[in-house]
């Protein structure tokens, strides 16, 4: 028996068991989850939340597992209470989103040339970074509307097909707006990046701490710049339709310990996402 760790089996047994301390397993989740959801754990005393080898502070009463457009098969979450942890198996569900058909009429922005995929990659490493930076929370749930009037956002998660050439899903919510309409930030935090990208058009990106990255795109104009302060409802920037656009709108975008979920969810009520545990 090869063991990562020197001593008796009773030691290696205690470190390889040391990041969840005592574990109680649960079962699995009764019903499965939906790609890109954040479900509620809500239990007395919780202390601290888990999943993926990360950890977090609870909401009040509530752990909130953010469960990633991408995932698939099955994810462990854990609760920990008077230093017990708690793990429950959760089954993630049939990717229930629909497909989309676009045409875009600038076809170089869709089959892209060497030199444009070379800065989609620059940028995306760039952007990539963000996701775990980690930091104190400064947000509460829901988060501000964007948009003084907030209209039915849309196409979340759909398998897109853009010029008949199939394309990633959409990770984020559309929201219909008339150039140059102020959007605001939906908590405060610190602006990461607010600049020009190849697909998002003029974007800026807010870290809200607790891992929880909000994003806006296509923008007309960017009214704020790096590493600037900003509060829940300041104008932050105006809309546009530049990048990959078919028209002005907003596209909204969440990150929340490095899983891409629906943006509704963090806007409506914490009370009405999926409950887990018991």
């Amino acid at each position: 028996m090869n063991l990562p760790c020197k001593g008796s089996i009773i030691v290696c047994l205690v470190l390889l068991l040391a990041p969840f301390e005592r574990r109680l397993e649960g079962e699995e989740s009764p019903s499965a989850i939906v790609p890109g959801s954040v479900v509620r754990w809500s239990a007395d005393e919780i202390e601290r939340c888990g999943k993926g080898g990360h950890r977090w502070a609870p909401l009040g009463d509530a752990c909130l597992f953010p469960i990633s457009l991408t995932e698939r098969g099955s994810v462990r979450v854990a609760i920990r209470r008077s230093g017990v942890w708690k793990e429950i198996s959760l089954k993630i569900g049939a990717y229930p989103y629909p497909v989309q058909r676009l045409t875009i009429k600038d076809n170089s922005k869709v089959d892209l040339s060497s030199e444009d995929l070379a800065r989609v990659r620059r940028e995306n490493r760039k952007i990539g970074a963000l996701w775990r930076q980690g930091g104190d929370r400064s947000f509460k749930l829901p988060l501000a509307p964007p948009l003084a009037k907030l209209p039915a956002g849309g196409r979340f998660g759909s398998q897109r097909i853009i010029n008949g050439t199939p394309k990633s899903a959409h990770s984020g919510a559309d929201f219909a707006a008339l150039k140059g309409t102020p959007v605001k930030a939906v908590a405060g935090g610190v602006v990461k990046l607010a600049e020009e990208h190849f697909f998002a058009g003029n974007s800026v990106f807010i870290d809200h701490g607790d891992e929880l990255v909000s994003m806006y795109f296509h923008l007309d104009e960017i009214l704020v710049e790096e590493g600037q302060e900003v509060q829940a409802g300041e104008v932050v920037a105006k809309v546009g339709s530049t990048g990959r656009s078919t028209g002005p709108h907003l596209h909204l975008g969440f990150r929340w310990h490095g899983a891409k979920v629906d943006p509704a969810l963090l806007l409506g009520p914490v009370e009405d996402l999926p409950e887990i545990g018991r």
